[in-house]
């Protein structure tokens, strides 16, 4: 047996390894303290990598999910003003047959007054309907909406806002009716006239040609309302997905980063009483001096 005192081995070797195991503790402890398995580039430098890209595209498709919601909300405005509309151009349709069959021309002119009135009411919702302060129904240039729906570069879709509008325009019917009514879908105008028995005929033929354009408008907002909800439906399974792949890099498993812990622990405790044990060794020198 080898004794020397200027250097002892067994004690510095183990308290190297007690200082790894000093050190693997401390790792332990920052991850249970922080539910981070990765809290640095240099615990795991390629999974940091890809779980901040991950994170990244989840954040982005959370981002795109709530722009696609803001495309179903232009939708759902639209279509609620068209139910409006189809529900008043019913009272026209109603309003028309009823002057269909009246042979008195002032009881038409009272019924056209009265169609004015509601196809104003008309005009007035084609008018006032908007998103965000841009209008849903122009009567002019029709307005783009881009929705950015994804979290890459040209995932996008549009929504275009419908052309109508309404007004008034002079009756051909009668002499005591000065106007008469003009719905404008699109580049097609529908002229409500019931100041004759012969227009008021014809004007029901116009109302149900009125009802199906605006129905074929609400079916339009419908179609993008759908593929808006599907990409939303999408869009969150695979943030949920890139979310749970991101966690699995990430996020640390608390019963193997504690079983670890608790065999550093170990190994901590014993390294200490191993250290008293090596430094005790060169001791043995005084027994041969004596």
């Amino acid at each position: 047996m080898a004794l020397r005192i200027n250097y002892n081995f067994q004690s510095d070797f183990t308290h190297a390894n007690l200082l790894k195991t000093e050190a693997n503790m401390n790792k332990n402890l920052e991850r249970l303290a922080t539910g981070y398995r990765v809290n640095r580039a240099a615990d795991d430098a390629a999974g940091l990598f890809i779980a901040d890209q991950l994170k990244t595209y989840a954040i982005s498709l959370d981002q795109g999910t709530r722009n696609a919601q803001d495309g179903v909300s232009i939708a759902q405005i639209a279509q609620g003003a068209l139910s409006e509309v189809y529900n008043i151009l019913n009272d026209v349709k109603a309003k028309t047959i009823q002057a269909s069959n009246t042979s008195d021309d002032t009881s038409r002119a009272q019924i056209q007054q009265d169609i004015n009135k509601l196809i104003d009411s008309v005009k007035k919702i084609f008018e006032d309907t908007e998103f965000n302060g841009q209008n849903l129904f122009s009567s002019g240039t029709t307005t783009t909406f881009t929705i950015h729906y994804g979290g890459r570069t040209d995932q996008e879709l549009t929504v275009t806002s419908a052309t109508a509008g309404a007004g008034v325009v002079a009756a051909t019917g009668s002499a005591s009716m000065a106007s008469a009514s003009l719905v404008t879908i699109g580049a097609t105008g529908y002229t409500i006239d019931v100041t004759s028995q012969a227009c008021a005929n014809d004007s029901v033929k116009t109302v149900d040609d009125l009802i199906k354009a605006v129905d074929d408008i609400a079916a339009q907002f419908g179609s993008a309302q759908i593929e808006l909800e599907k990409i939303i439906s999408n869009n969150e399974t695979t943030r949920v997905n890139t979310s749970e792949a991101e966690s699995r890099i990430r996020n640390v498993d608390f019963a193997k980063e504690m079983s670890d812990f608790t065999r550093n622990q170990i190994l901590m405790q014993s390294g200490m009483a191993m250290l008293a044990q090596a430094n005790q060794q060169p001791q043995l020198v005084m027994q041969l001096l004596r």
